[in-house]
């Protein structure tokens, strides 16, 4: 390090360490991966965990915290929760959760969009991030109904090891489109065990 360095270094601190993109490429399940989450989707473990995170959720709305813990983001045009990751999850059921979400945003007659997955390496952290996007299938006819907004879904590990998935959905204020629907209403459809048929 130059003299120079060293005194602006002392003055200013060391700027943040850059970003390295790892991996960015679009999502591919294996055959193995889609069998295990297929017979997750009809396990009990997957049908207490919807019912938990849906219990959950639901007195998270009226101020009280219930585990498994829900973190809750309310604003006018974006809606959604974060679940932060618990060793007694399981990181394969965790991970599973993570696909099962879109699948019930699917069935809402949404379109997957995009599935991507992108690792990057920060100083010594290294984050993996899977996404998916989702946007509903619409008309030409205004005012567009645009359902609960475009959803996006996120799994994200740090180190290899899972510390949360997010939720949000995004909703147009533009007035060629319906007013989003109610958000909870979504909520409580994906984590409903009668929508998982």
């Amino acid at each position: 390090m130059s003299y120079f360095d060293d005194i602006y270094t002392r003055l200013f601190g060391k700027g943040k360490s850059p970003t390295q993109i790892l991996v960015n490429e679009m999502i591919k399940r294996s055959q193995s991966f889609v069998r295990r989450f297929q017979a997750w989707k009809t396990s009990d473990y997957c049908a207490e965990f919807l019912n938990d995170l849906w219990q959950s959720y639901f007195w998270r709305k009226q101020g009280v915290d219930k585990d498994p813990q829900i973190l809750l983001l309310e604003s006018t045009y974006s809606n959604g929760f974060a679940i932060n990751y618990e060793a007694k999850y399981g990181k394969n059921n965790f991970h599973y959760l993570f696909d099962y979400l879109a699948d019930q945003v699917k069935k809402l007659d949404y379109r997957l969009v995009l599935s991507r997955h992108t690792m990057r390496e920060k100083g010594d952290v290294v984050e993996s991030k899977e996404m998916h996007y989702l946007k509903p299938r619409r008309g030409q006819v205004e005012p567009i109904d645009q359902k609960y907004g475009n959803v996006q879904i996120e799994y994200i590990e740090e180190n290899d090891q899972p510390t949360r998935i997010k939720l949000i959905a995004n909703s147009y204020p533009d007035r060629k489109y319906k007013q989003a629907d109610n958000f909870e209403d979504l909520a409580q459809y994906i984590f409903s065990i009668k929508s998982k048929q």
